[in-house]
């Protein structure tokens, strides 16, 4: 339908009072829901601004609201006043206020914007509550807000929290001097005067390295598991870390062999034997499998340069647990694998040696992953057959 053929702008308001539709959105809808008569346009708001006679959606829904560009907002003055006298606490009771019915046209829903470098300074003081933004805050220096702190006679972090929770503190004293004085910070139980501070705390004062070896040494821990089952049951001296190697990384530290006076290496500073040499050792002390093997390595009398754990730092060399032991046993799983009983085998490698130019171990192996060794010969003959070795030598 052409313009020209649109009710009037007083008569198309009177209609759409009629309905009691609330907002701009719900025209919208009203409008695409085909009850909408056709004289009257959708889009009302540029049909009727060139004859002037718009004057926003609250006048034409009958709602009298008036757009936020419309609006002669009060002072900045005056609107704080008003304010003022709802004794609104802080920024949730302001946003309920809003959007309640009760605020005024002319009181702004975000003062900060509309009265921007025209008197606002902040929430507190629009509210009238005095309260500052944290990050807007002024504080007194760590000096003074240190000694106001020690002043409090409070004896640690859990009654620091309770006064905080209490409302007494000044605004003038952060809630978290740790973050406000990052310079000047050296824990909460220097800034209260009590001498307290976490064992965690990098600022602390700890006795030296020797003299806290002495007291370690005393507490009897072997190792750094037992050292730190100890210290999660057990108070320490509050000037002893509890994490030794971290305080104490530039001052020395040595190891927790030496720190607990064990003597013992860690695995990644230990300067072990050849591989040939510790398997003659392990074997030498007859050991039956990995059980025994770990009992002995937990006893503290394997040497320093004995891995407990020859699998992993010889593991060009390995062949397994019997072979390292000198047990000579065949895992289930090797077991299950269809080898030639040793004779037999015996004659077969005997073959393969010359029909394939075999000289070394490492030629043997070589072969067998490349599948010129029959799947009934093991990769490890001298492991597989070590017991019936042993038997032909008698």
């Amino acid at each position: 339908m052409k313009r020209g053929n649109y009710r009037s702008y007083e008569e198309a308001r009177k209609f759409v009072i009629s309905k009691n539709i609330k907002n701009s959105n719900d025209w919208r809808v009203y409008s695409k829901s085909g009850k909408k008569p056709a004289d009257i346009p959708s889009n009302p708001q540029f049909n009727y601004k060139k004859d002037g006679t718009w004057k926003g959606w609250g006048d034409f829904l009958g709602t009298g609201r008036i757009a936020t560009f419309n609006i002669q907002y009060s002072s900045f003055t005056e609107a704080r006043k008003f304010v003022h006298k709802l004794e609104l606490k802080n920024r949730d009771e302001w946003s309920i206020f809003c959007k309640s019915s009760e605020k005024p046209d002319d009181i702004p829903n975000h003062p900060a914007g509309v009265y921007k470098n025209k008197g606002w300074k902040n929430l507190g003081d629009w509210l009238g509550t005095g309260m500052i933004a944290y990050q807007n805050r002024e504080y007194k220096s760590f000096e003074d807000a240190r000694k106001f702190a020690r002043s409090l006679k409070l004896s640690g972090t859990k009654e620091w929290r309770e006064y905080l929770k209490s409302g007494k503190r000044p605004d003038d004293i952060p809630s978290h001097p740790g973050g406000t004085y990052k310079k000047e910070w050296k824990g909460l139980g220097n800034f209260l005067g009590t001498g307290n501070v976490s064992g965690r705390d990098r600022h602390k004062q700890f006795r030296s390295l020797t003299e806290s070896r002495k007291i370690a040494i005393s507490l009897g821990p072997k190792t750094q598991h037992e050292w730190k089952n100890y210290v999660k049951k057990n108070k320490l001296p509050n000037d002893v870390p509890r994490d030794p190697q971290t305080v104490y990384a530039k001052e020395g530290w040595k190891g927790w062999g030496d720190f607990l006076g064990t003597g013992r290496i860690a695995n990644q500073n230990a300067k072990f034997k050849s591989f040939v040499i510790t398997r003659k050792f392990a074997q030498s002390l007859k050991l039956k499998g990995t059980k025994e093997w770990k009992a002995y390595c937990k006893s503290g009398e394997m040497p320093d340069d004995i891995p407990s754990n020859p699998n992993k730092e010889y593991k060009k060399e390995w062949v397994s647990w019997g072979d390292w032991l000198g047990t000579g046993r065949i895992g289930n799983v090797v077991m299950s694998r269809g080898y030639l009983e040793y004779e037999e085998a015996e004659k077969q490698a005997h073959i393969l040696v010359k029909k394939l130019g075999i000289e070394t171990p490492k030629d043997w192996i070589a072969k067998k992953k490349a599948g010129m060794i029959p799947d009934n010969l093991p990769t490890f003959p001298w492991t597989t057959y070590k017991p019936n070795r042993s038997k032909r030598k008698k």
